[in-house]
Parts: structure tokens; sequence; C-alpha cells
């Protein structure tokens, strides 16, 4: 079974068979399922940076309403 050590700051490092397993790329985000008390799944997230590339300010932002 894959594992990873918490850092100071709360930090992981997914294996890199996970990461694999889940088609994670470097910027991509990840999602923690609750599945009982205590137990948490991953999946890969909705979206990730690599995602957002293409999104431009402009786009983010609505018109302003005068």
């Amino acid at each position: 079974m894959p594992s990873a050590m918490v850092t100071f700051n709360g930090r992981i490092t997914l294996p890199p068979q996970v990461r694999k397993e889940l088609g994670l790329k470097t910027g991509a985000s990840v999602d923690f399922i609750e599945i009982e008390k205590g137990r948490f799944a991953i999946k890969p997230g909705a979206e990730s940076m690599m995602d957002l590339e293409h999104v431009s300010a402009e786009d983010e932002m609505p018109e302003a309403v005068q």
C-alpha cells in the first residue's frame, strides 16, 4: 500500500503509483471525500491550474454595473 508523510506545514507528496493511477499531472487538483468518520478517499479534482490557463482575467471578472 502506498503511503506518504505529512510535512511540518501539512503537505504530502502523492506516491508516483497513486499519481499515475489517478492521471494527475503537475498543477492538477484533488478532492478529498469523507467515506466515513476519520477516513477519506481522494479523486482528481474538477478543475486544475492547467485547465484554467486558457481563462483570461477578463473572462473571470463580471462587467461593472453603472
